[in-house]
């Protein structure tokens, strides 16, 4: 009898230890299904969406050369002299950047400038009672002539008679010999036309030159512009005079200037268009090679994404911890980002692209 008691005891005890172990087996794989279907949900990297104010820019580059600058060309043979013709010298507007020696012909012009002033002498003398509404006019000329200026300009001459009397005394032949010297002797000299720098000088002081022969550049260094490449779709948002913040990596920060103009003519082999940008920047040299943008305006409710995100024209947005191929507009493209319209503030996108990514698909995320 208590053998039979031990046995059905001993029964279920082993019943009970089966029941147990198999309930720990089947929550074991209960927990292990879970595990495994919250592993398969791919982890992402995302963002919220806020909305805001972006500056559109078109983006240019090029190398800077001067606006004002002209090759120095002899017109006359002799010795040319010039202490400070050398490059890198800066001059003013008129002053004389050398000469080619003109002794000579001064000398001739001077005795052209004195017969000529002793022609006028008399000859206002007579206009004084002969033609009195001109007397004024030609006693200024006469009281300009001088040795050390330019010659006067010509009073304006309405009475026949009077231009038949200038005639008959041989006086406008005088004056205009007189001109034609003065026009050689200023041949001779080479003079600056603005303020600028000297450039490129190949030569020195006392040396020989000939005519048509080039000893170097003048240009203004700070009237300085860059051409600069740009699509067809670009070229149509810039205007004359818009802002451009200029760049150099040989300093830090941004430099200003603006849009000069613009050529809508299409480059048949890049399919670009050409805009120029000037600047006078005193950091900036004639030379250097720079890159910038030139800003076109800014757009409300835009948002700044990565631009590998796009995929045309959607990017995925994040609802119920799905991905949603969502449709955009694209408002520009820059090198790595895009500016684009059509998510709502608050939305969730991802911000790294995942290879093999669908509408739909379920995803986890970090809060």
């Amino acid at each position: 009898m208590q053998d039979n008691k031990r046995k059905i005891i001993r029964g279920l005890l082993i019943i009970f230890a089966a029941f147990i172990f198999i309930k720990l087996i089947m929550s074991f794989k209960k927990d292990t299904s879970i595990n495994e279907l919250t592993e398969s949900k791919r982890l992402v990297s995302s963002e919220i969406v806020k909305l805001e104010k972006n500056i559109i820019s078109v983006p240019v580059y090029g190398k800077l050369f001067s606006l004002k600058e002209i090759n120095i060309v002899t017109e006359a043979n002799g010795i040319f002299y010039g202490e400070k013709f050398k490059t890198g010298m800066k001059f003013s507007k008129g002053d004389t950047l050398g000469y080619i020696k003109y002794d000579e012909i001064e000398s001739n012009l001077n005795s052209q400038k004195s017969n000529l002033l002793n022609q006028a002498s008399k000859i206002v003398s007579e206009i004084k009672f002969d033609y009195p509404d001109s007397y004024q006019s030609w006693f200024n000329f006469m009281d300009k002539i001088n040795f050390n200026d330019p010659l006067p300009k010509l009073p304006e001459i309405k009475d026949k008679k009077l231009k038949n009397y200038l005639s008959g005394k041989n006086f406008f032949n005088s004056y205009f010999t007189a001109k034609s010297t003065e026009d050689r002797l200023n041949k001779h000299l080479i003079i600056s036309e603005f303020n600028g720098s000297l450039s490129d000088v190949s030569i020195k002081s006392g040396t020989a030159v000939v005519f048509g022969q080039k000893i170097g550049k003048f240009h203004n260094p700070n009237m300085l512009e860059f051409e600069s490449n740009t699509s067809i779709k670009n070229t149509l948002l810039i205007k004359k005079n818009m802002q451009v913040n200029i760049k150099s990596d040989e300093y830090s920060g941004e430099r200003n200037g603006s849009v000069s103009r613009i050529n809508k003519t299409l480059n048949p082999s890049s399919q670009n268009m050409s805009v120029f940008i000037e600047t006078n920047d005193d950091d900036l040299y004639n030379g250097m090679y720079v890159y910038g943008n030139i800003i076109v305006g800014e757009v409300d409710n835009t948002f700044k994404i990565k631009r590998n995100l796009i995929q045309e024209n959607n990017v995925f947005t994040i609802v119920d911890n799905k991905l949603i191929s969502t449709e955009i507009d694209v408002i520009q493209v820059f090198e790595d980002n895009a500016i684009i319209r059509g998510l709502n503030n608050n939305d969730r996108v991802l911000n790294e692209p995942i290879k093999g990514s669908y509408s739909g698909m379920e995803i986890r995320f970090n809060k």
